[in-house]
Formats: C-alpha cells, sequence, structure tokens
C-alpha cells in the first residue's frame, strides 16, 4: 500500500475542486507538519513552502488549525478506514480461528509496521494528541465507527472466552494503542537493524500477551 504522504498528493492532485494555489498550500503543509511539528510550523513557513502570500492562506482555509483539519484528519480517517476495515470484518467473522495472541500477533503486528511506514504523519498525532487538548476530540474521530464496533465485539469475545483480562473495552484499547505508538515513536529515535526490529515486535506482543490475558 502507499505511504500515506504519497497517498495524500494523488488525492489532491485530483481534487477539481482545489485550485493549483489551493493544492500547493495543502501539500507544503503536510510536508512541514510531518517534518518540524504542527505547532512548530507557522503559516510564514507554509506560505514560503508554497510559493505563496500568507494571506492566500487565510483566504482559503482561515486558519493553521483548519489545514491540519483539511489534510491530515480526513486523509487518515479514508486511509485507516482502508487499512482497518476488511481485515478486521475477515478476523471477527472468523474469530474462533484467532485466539487473543493469534490476533495481536496477526493484527497488532501488521499495524506496527504500517505505522512505522508512515512515521512522521503518525508523529504528528501523537504529539498534538499529548500536548493540544483541544485538539483531542478531533483526533479520535479518525477511527471510522465500523471500525470501532469491529474492535468492541472482538475485545468482548475475548473478555467473554477469558483470553483478556476484564477491563473497559476503551482501557484495553488504550493499552493497545499506546504501547504501539510509543514504539513507533521511539523506534525512530534509536533505529533498528530489520533483523532486531522483528524480534522487537515479537517482544512487544509477548509483552501485550502476558499484560492483558488473565
Amino acid at each position: 500500500m502507499d505511504s500515506i504522504l504519497v497517498l495524500f498528493e494523488k488525492r489532491i492532485r485530483d481534487n477539481e475542486s482545489l485550485t493549483p494555489k489551493m493544492q500547493d498550500i495543502l501539500q507544503a503543509s503536510l510536508e512541514l507538519f510531518s517534518v518540524k511539528g504542527y505547532s512548530n510550523t507557522s503559516t510564514r513557513d507554509i506560505a514560503k513552502a508554497a510559493n505563496v502570500a500568507e494571506g492566500t492562506i487565510f483566504k482559503h482555509f482561515g486558519s493553521k488549525e483548519n489545514l491540519l483539519y483539511a489534510t491530515l484528519i480526513p486523509l487518515l480517517k479514508h486511509t485507516l478506514a482502508q487499512e482497518w476495515k476488511e481485515q478486521l470484518a475477515l478476523v471477527n467473522q472468523n474469530i474462533e480461528e484467532y485466539p487473543f495472541p493469534i490476533f495481536l500477533k496477526e493484527i497488532v503486528g501488521k499495524k506496527i509496521t504500517y505505522a512505522s511506514d508512515n512515521i512522521k504523519v503518525f508523529k504528528i498525532l501523537y504529539m498534538e494528541f499529548i500536548y493540544q487538548e483541544n485538539m483531542r476530540e478531533n483526533l479520535v474521530t479518525l477511527i471510522p465507527i465500523e471500525i470501532v464496533k469491529e474492535i468492541n465485539e472482538m475485545l468482548d469475545y475475548y473478555k467473554q472466552k477469558k483470553q483478556v483480562v476484564d477491563l473497559s473495552n476503551k482501557e484495553l484499547f488504550g493499552f493497545l494503542v499506546g504501547t504501539i505508538m510509543t514504539y513507533v515513536i521511539t523506534s525512530e529515535l534509536v533505529p533498528s537493524i530489520e533483523k532486531d526490529k522483528i524480534n522487537e515486535i515479537e517482544n512487544m506482543i509477548v509483552f501485550l500477551t502476558k499484560g492483558l490475558t488473565p
């Protein structure tokens, strides 16, 4: 699957409702957000990178925050739906064949690789989720409702079968996502060779399995 940044570039270039200047602004904003971080990127930086006047940004998008919502959030909601929906539905329909440790290995392990391949984009989300309280609610909407439903049904099944500890689904999901994102972010700080990365992911799955099973 193409990276999120590649998919984004394709989508804005194919969007006939966007003028060339608007396309350049959106492209420049996401690239700068991924390199400098959202908070450290100014509209002046974006204007310079897009080769437009700063006032053009405000004319078309109103604010830097709107740029984030016009770029990352709708794009990620679309790509995450594509990336997760069919796979989760397939597992949920055949869940007897996927005891919890296998679910972690087959699903979570692959998502770690996906997040690592798109580290620049996920780093934006991670940092904004931690430090920008007013954005958390909007970032949570990235997870499509149908995916939330599939995950809740699977976690309910695993709890019923006593394959995971009896915590709320929100807590269980938080432990899973928090552990994955912490690994993805820290692995960028201390890169590993491919062989070591495979072992690290396997060790994380063991960690999650032991921590979340009764």
